[in-house]
């Protein structure tokens, strides 16, 4: 290896040598403690057609060589059992001049055959120099991470606690008793969880994301929310990429022709701390940095990956849309979820949640894959995601599983974690050397220097009905304070292997890890998508009032034949009433009834609508709409187009109050958006039944013009109440809940061309009358001239016809 711009062969410096380089500079060297922590290699690919199984690792840096133990099989715990190595070296003091770290991966065969299996330059260790000693004043200093005296190393700690407080953890056993049988009394004390079938999961995440129209009564509660991150949990700042124990270091095997790019064949699984000795080999020597590592044993979890929505996938169908469903890899185990794929759509809410058990780290890494479901053809892959489960599992900002922001022991947020927050904080501060936790009763804990009350915390009532023990909801609280991974939902990136750098959508998710050693888990939350129920809305139309008469009769009458149709949005089906013919007034008599069913997500209030885009399709798509009804009021015509009236449109969540004259239905009673008019609203889902008038207008001219009054009757049932009072569709049978009768309607309505003798009556008769009489009468008066006048004697007849 040689520097730069120079083709002087690279000699590793020797212990007292200076660097000669070709400007002549002679860089000062100084003594240098370079830490390793090796923790293992992963995904080892085979090296000449046979399994890596049995490797070690040679670390070289600046001449000097460390030389790992070697795994015994890679298959049961590609770990190594003794993990830290130690260099005593002269280096640069200038980064510049600094020599690389190789690694060298070599694998034990049989025969003494020890080939190279994977190399990796790491080009500077200026991102692992540390200060051992700042970093423990650091920690002693600190009001939560001290505790510590005379500098305890390696687990060993003593606790220099006051007299009381020794006395405290001399009856400790004794109180942990106590506690155990007052927790068991408080459960048995609390009462039954509080259930609200309109707050779940969903109302949760719906409120972190700001959509607060989909969770209302969750908002109003001011219950809890969680983390939502726009990018993948390892891009999150404090997390560091869970690089805080270990990073991962990718092995190589170089290229097999000069235009191919070098394959990854394997990872190394480590760390290093690069930090100055003193001169004098004979001073006292730092703190090792490396301390307190957890076990390299494989540890047996459950793992539980909740999937919750796709965000833009790019489809693979020429209509734009795809049907992906999920697919989860985890070492030799694959979960498909192809059953469940969602139609039509590229931005499917999934609400899966997947569990499976693995022994980390020999199955650490997680695949989450989107697929695109095809009849035809095979499935195409949109993209897909991996998760390392060991960096979580690893990390000190406990990334298995994130703390909730409340103790509860029922409802949304029931406490998932396999162990309780004080058992964590214990466990906390067992290995950051903390001292602590003190518990005074239930209600104040002291941690490292500080104490902590749970009245400043929780100045008020805690607002969900569900907490649990006081002791426990402090602990969590301190626990808030502390580096630690929240509740919380990724946003994870999707990448297609055949095109690794192009993006391909994003899935919504969050993964859970439970060693099994640490006792069962709590329930998973249940993120299954919110269902639609299904609801029937009842409208019976009884009458039309002051309906506008937009068509003249033979005779010159102003008349309409109204008619009402009614649908709901979104909905094909449209029904309407029978025709009330020739109304003089404007008034209408229907006593009809329109039914409609349709599916409703109360947590949401929107309509569920299904229904395929095309005669051909296979699946049906689904929308979520509002839950409006149309009324619309008609003039009926029997050899042109129905002439349109007047309508309405009424949100069933958010609908004015009907009016219960029709002399106070006015069109100022709707709400208008364009006048920023505000009318009192109600919802019929919690009404249930309106009765009253109300106004149809007309709105071609740009303003809302009065058109007529439609009274009508709605009633909200669900399918159970459907079932039990059935009600048939206009006057059908079961005519019922309630009977209605036929129409009383006025003799003057009916269709002229099928009632002739109505017609002569009602219409020629009734307008013409005086005609026909004075006709009638000129004819009787003229029948009795010519019979006076036929009926003269002869002789005087023969006289008036002579003259």
């Amino acid at each position: 290896m040689g520097l730069a711009g120079s083709d002087l062969p690279f000699l590793p410096p020797k212990k007292g040598d200076l660097f000669l380089v070709p400007n002549g500079i002679r860089p000062v060297m100084q003594r240098t403690a370079i830490e390793v922590l090796c923790w293992g290699v992963r995904n080892m690919q085979k090296f000449q057609l046979s399994a890596v199984t049995s490797p070690s690792i040679e670390f070289e840096c600046g001449g000097h060589v460390k030389e790992s133990n070697v795994i015994k099989s890679t298959k049961k715990n590609p770990n190594f059992t003794e993990n830290i190595l130690f260099f005593d070296v002269m280096l640069p003091r200038e980064e510049l001049y600094m020599p690389p770290m190789n690694i060298r991966v070599r694998d034990h065969r049989q025969f003494g055959r020890k080939p190279t299996v994977g190399i990796h330059v790491l080009k500077s260790l200026e991102e692992f120099r540390c200060d051992p000693v700042q970093a423990e004043l650091a920690e002693d200093d600190d009001g939560v991470q001290g505790g510590l005296v005379n500098g305890g190393r390696g687990g060993e700690h003593v606790i220099d606690m006051p007299a009381e407080e020794r006395k405290v953890e001399k009856i400790k056993p004794l109180i942990n008793i106590a506690k155990s049988k007052l927790d068991s009394a408080f459960q048995r004390m609390k009462p039954d969880p509080v259930v609200d079938e309109e707050i779940d999961w969903w109302s949760k995440y719906y409120a972190s994301t700001g959509q607060t129209h989909k969770c209302k009564k969750y908002i109003e509660k001011g219950q809890d929310k969680i983390e939502v991150y726009q990018t993948h949990l390892e891009d999150v700042d404090f997390t560091n990429g869970f690089s805080d124990f270990c990073s991962t270091f990718e092995l190589q095997r170089g290229k097999d022709e000069e235009d191919e790019e070098s394959s990854v064949v394997g990872e190394f699984k480590g760390g290093f701390k690069v930090y100055p000795l003193p001169p004098d080999p004979n001073d006292e020597m730092p703190s090792k940095v490396f301390t307190n590592l957890p076990s390299s044993t494989p540890e047996e979890c459950i793992v539980r990956v909740y999937v919750i929505c796709g965000i833009d996938f790019q489809p693979n169908d020429t209509s734009g849309l795809a049907d992906p469903y999920i697919e989860i890899i985890l070492g030799n185990k694959k979960i498909s979820d192809r059953d469940n794929y969602k139609p039509n759509t590229i931005d499917p809410v999934f609400g899966q949640m997947f569990e499976l058990t693995t022994m980390l780290p020999v199955q650490k890494d997680l695949t989450i894959r989107i697929k695109d479901y095809d009849i035809i053809s095979s499935d195409d892959v949109i993209g897909e995601t991996t998760i390392d489960l060991e960096n979580r599992y690893l990390s000190k900002v406990r990334a298995t599983c994130g703390l909730q922001k409340s103790y509860c022991i029922a409802g949304v947020n029931q406490w998932r974690d396999c162990i309780k927050p004080r058992q964590i904080l214990e466990n906390y501060c067992k290995q950051n050397h903390v001292s602590g936790p003190h518990f005074y009763g239930n209600n104040s804990v002291k941690v490292g220097k500080k104490i902590h009350n749970l009245a400043d915390y929780e100045p008020n009532k805690p607002v969900d009905p569900n907490v649990g023990p006081a002791d426990e909801r402090l602990a969590l609280h301190v626990l808030h304070t502390l580096p630690m991974v929240k509740e919380h939902v990724e946003t994870r990136p999707l990448f297609n292997p055949i095109q690794p750098g192009i993006e391909q959508g994003k899935i919504q998710m969050w993964v859970d890890i439970f060693p099994k050693s640490l006792g069962p888990p709590g329930p998973p939350f249940n993120i299954e998508a919110r269902k639609a129920k299904d609801y029937v809305l009842r409208i019976i139309i009884w009458n039309t009032v002051d309906v506008v008469l937009d068509e003249e009769s033979i005779t010159g009458e102003k008349m309409s034949d109204i008619y009402v149709k009614g649908w709901v949005s979104g909905i094909d089906e449209k029904q309407k009433t029978d025709v009330h013919y020739r109304s003089l007034d404007g008034e209408g008599n229907f006593n009809w009834r329109f039914i409609f069913p349709f599916s409703y997500v109360p947590a949401e209030q929107v309509m569920e609508v299904r229904k395929k885009e095309h005669f051909w399709s296979l699946d049906e798509t689904v929308q979520h709409l509002q839950p409006n009804i149309v009324i619309q009021v008609w003039d009926n015509d029997k050899f042109s187009m129905d002439d349109f009236l007047g309508t309405v449109s009424l949100n069933l969540n958010a609908m004015p109050m009907p009016a219960k004259k029709a002399s106070s239905c006015k069109v100022s009673m709707l709400p208008d958006i364009t006048t920023g008019s505000e009318v009192k609203l109600v919802s019929l889902f919690e009404q249930k039944r309106l009765r009253g008038f109300w106004p149809v207008y007309n709105d071609d001219t740009g303003t809302r013009t009065l058109t007529g009054k439609v009274e009508m009757e709605m009633e909200l049932v669900s399918v159970e109440e459907a079932e039990e009072r059935p009600a048939g569709q206009g006057q059908e049978e079961p005519n019922m809940n309630p009977k209605l009768d036929p129409p009383k309607r006025p003799e003057t309505s009916f269709l002229w061309f099928t009632s002739p003798w109505k017609t002569m009556r009602y219409i020629i008769w009734r307008n013409y009358k005086w005609y026909f009489i004075g006709f009638l009468v000129l004819l009787l008066i003229l029948l009795l001239v010519f019979l006076f006048l036929y009926s003269f004697p002869g002789e005087v007849s023969q006289w008036i016809v002579n003259g």
